[in-house]
């Protein structure tokens, strides 16, 4: 029994490590970017020997498809939340928006690290490279929505240029907060461009050029 015992105290310290670690080099991530944070800076915030990161993680990488796998859950949580309320293809958009939100307000670094550190720079070439798993999981979560109300498939592009609008749309409403616009300029801003958000996407994904959900997230 004393041994058992000590053997989940054990676990329950590595896990309580390894959360340390996540922590530690997500908030870095955001603070500097991937590619700019150490591991030595990772294991100094966490507070433990850089030994004990390699009995965790084999690299910074590793580390980061394992924050990217924790986010991509998170916000699949969201859109199955999101999935068994909707009975339309606006639905299914609004559903998304709606998904991506709440993750946005309760992960906001994981926001951060999925839609500027990590998805992006992927999602949007129009050939890129493999992709790892937790963007997989993610562009199935939106194909899988959208598709509901489409008779036919959607092309892959389609799905990662939905992904891309969604996330930058959601990014740039809540700027206006950032920016003191106030709250009810804000309001009429973001029930406008919503309504003509939805819109869009389903025309896009329905028939519409790519261009068309490209262009109304940049203006």
């Amino acid at each position: 029994m004393a041994e058992n015992g000590s053997l989940g105290r054990a676990t329950r310290r590595a896990l309580q490590t390894r959360q340390r670690l996540k922590e530690a080099s997500l908030a870095l991530f955001i603070e500097s970017g991937i590619e700019n944070t150490a591991i030595e800076e990772i294991t100094e915030r966490a507070d433990v020997g850089k030994g004990t990161f390699y009995r965790h993680f084999t690299n910074k990488e590793a580390l980061a498809t394992a924050l990217a796998e924790d986010a991509v859950g998170h916000l699949l949580e969201r859109i199955s939340e999101a999935e068994r309320e909707c009975r339309s293809l606006d639905e299914a958009v609004e559903g998304l928006i709606r998904a991506h939100s709440k993750f946005f307000h309760e992960h906001p670094n994981e926001f951060l690290l999925l839609f500027q550190r990590r998805v992006f720079p992927q999602v949007q070439q129009d050939t890129p490279q493999e992709f790892e798993a937790p963007y997989l999981n993610y562009l199935e979560g939106i194909r899988r929505e959208v598709e509901r109300f489409i008779a036919r498939p959607v092309a892959p592009l389609r799905i990662r240029r939905l992904a891309c609008a969604i996330a930058g749309f959601v990014s740039g409403l809540f700027s206006f907060a950032v920016d003191g616009i106030a709250a009810e300029e804000t309001e009429k801003s973001r029930e406008s461009l919503h309504r003509a958000f939805v819109a869009t996407s389903s025309a896009f994904l329905l028939e519409g050029e790519i261009e068309e959900i490209l262009n109304l997230n940049g203006d």
